[in-house]
C-alpha cells in the first residue's frame, strides 16, 4: 500500500468514531510519528466541525492531532482510531464575544477496504463543545459523509 493511500485512509478516520476492540490477530501501528502527519491533520481539519455551530464559538482556532492508530485485519477490514484537540473560538465579526471552547475528539472508523465501504462509524466530542455539536442533528451525518468522500477518493486511487 502506498504512503498516499495509507494517508487517505487515516485522514478519513478522524470524523467517525465508535468503540472498537482489535482482536489479537490484527496488526496495529501508530501514524503519529509519520512524516505525513501534518498532511493528514490538514485533511482532517477540512471537516470544520466548529463551523457547524450556528452561533457562538463557530470558528476553528486550533486543531491538533494527538494520536492516530491503524489496525489491519487479515479479512481486509481496517480499524482507524484518531484523537485530536479542537478549539472553537468566536469569529472576529461575532456580535457577542464568547470564550473559546476546547474539546477532545475521538474518531474511529471501521473500513472494508476490499469493498471500499464504511462498516461502522461514530464521532465522539467531549465537554461543552461536544454538547453543542451533538445537539445538532446533522453532526454525525456530516462526519460520515465527509469520511465517505475521503474513502471514495481513496478507492479511485486504487483503481
Amino acid at each position: 500500500m502506498s504512503i498516499r493511500l495509507a494517508m487517505r485512509i487515516v485522514a478519513s478516520s478522524i470524523f467517525t468514531a465508535s468503540a472498537f476492540a482489535a482482536p489479537a490477530e490484527a496488526e496495529c501501528r501508530s501514524a503519529l510519528d509519520s512524516s505525513e502527519l501534518p498532511t493528514i491533520a490538514r485533511s482532517i481539519a477540512t471537516l470544520q466541525l466548529c463551523e457547524q455551530i450556528p452561533i457562538g464559538p463557530n470558528q476553528t482556532a486550533r486543531f491538533e492531532v494527538s494520536s492516530v492508530e491503524r489496525c489491519t485485519f487479515p479479512s481486509g477490514v481496517d480499524s482507524l482510531t484518531a484523537r485530536a484537540l479542537l478549539t472553537c473560538a468566536p469569529g472576529d465579526d461575532a456580535l457577542i464575544q464568547m470564550p473559546s471552547l476546547d474539546s477532545e475528539i475521538m474518531a474511529t472508523v471501521t473500513l472494508d477496504t476490499k469493498a471500499c465501504r464504511i462498516v461502522d462509524s461514530d464521532l465522539q466530542i467531549s465537554g461543552e463543545l461536544g454538547a453543542l455539536l451533538s445537539g445538532l442533528e446533522d453532526t454525525q451525518q456530516i462526519a460520515r459523509d465527509w469520511a465517505l468522500s475521503q474513502l471514495s477518493a481513496l478507492c479511485a486511487l486504487r483503481r
